[in-house]
């Protein structure tokens, strides 16, 4: 290991050079060189030195950007004072040998990572600058999720320069459209149907369209009962039929009758009904209301 006799710092075995400030290490002379108190080595062939096209600034034979300002001062051809421009149109740069090391631009010896001078012939050299290229290709948007019902939206952090947008709405651009799904089967409502004769009379009674069970009783309106078929006006009062005397209903395929509690009870073919216990019914069946007789008919 050999030291700067200059400004002290420690060179590796072999350099002529002083790496750190450019002076000449003690060992055996080189033939035609010297080094001035600048530092600078005297003797070596040199371009002539030429000044930065930014700054002004004295630019050293060799550098390809400028120390004072660092822009671009060499070409690709190594005329000083012209800036190499890339064909991309990016800026020039200053790129490390496939070794991942320097050369020296005056002798091209190979240099450490960090020497200010060339150990070999003493010629300053310049630092690798960053290289500068096309722009980076713009991050993708980010996208905030959806908030749940009854939830704190979440909150989206997104990378420097990367634009944040409202999630889209389920189902519109951006979410995946959601798969049509079979409508439910709905069976057709069961409603009854047929009508009442009225024994001693021509007058026919047909159920309601559309109903489920029809309610057979007396209109009373000051209570509020309106039955489905009302016998009031076919002797129902005086023959003691109740507001809401029997209701007819249908079951799958079959007819029932039930007895609704009335005052003087239901007949079918002659037998008395259990209150509130249905009782199949068959088209052509005599139903007796208190003392109204009737004939079911489908």
């Amino acid at each position: 290991m050999t030291i700067c006799s200059n400004c002290g710092s420690q060179q590796p075995d072999g350099a002529a050079f002083c790496d750190e400030c450019g002076a000449a290490l003690s060992g055996p002379p080189v033939a035609g060189v010297g080094i001035p108190a600048g530092g600078i080595p005297v003797g070596i062939p040199t371009v002539a030195a030429s000044l930065c096209p930014v700054c002004g600034a004295q630019i050293t034979p060799g550098e390809q950007f400028c120390n004072s300002c660092g822009s671009a001062v060499g070409s690709a051809s190594g005329v000083p004072g012209t800036p190499a421009t890339p064909a991309d149109g990016g800026l020039p740069t200053v790129v490390a040998s496939a070794a991942g090391g320097r050369t020296c631009p005056n002798c091209g010896a190979t240099l450490e990572s960090d020497s200010a001078f060339c150990d070999m012939c003493g010629a300053p050299v310049p630092a690798i600058a960053p290289a500068y290229g096309a722009a980076a290709p713009p991050l993708p948007p980010a996208y905030a999720s959806p908030a749940v019902p009854g939830e704190y939206a979440p909150t989206v952090v997104a990378q420097p320069g990367q634009a944040v947008y409202p999630a889209p709405a389920p189902g519109g651009a951006g979410f995946p459209q959601p798969a049509p799904q079979p409508a439910a089967y709905a069976p057709p409502p069961v409603v009854v149907r047929g009508r009442l004769l009225i024994s001693g009379s021509n007058a026919t009674l047909p159920f309601p369209a559309g109903k489920g069970e029809v309610i057979i009783g007396r209109e009373d309106p000051v209570s509020g009962v309106f039955p489905d078929i009302d016998l009031t006006d076919y002797g129902g009062d005086e023959g003691g039929v109740s507001r809401q005397h029997a209701r007819i209903m249908v079951q799958g395929e079959r007819f029932f009758i039930e007895d609704l509690n009335s005052t003087n009870f239901t007949f079918v073919n002659q037998q008395k009904l259990v209150p509130q216990q249905p009782q199949a019914l068959a088209s052509g069946d005599e139903i007796r209301f208190g003392r109204i007789k009737t004939t079911f008919q489908i």
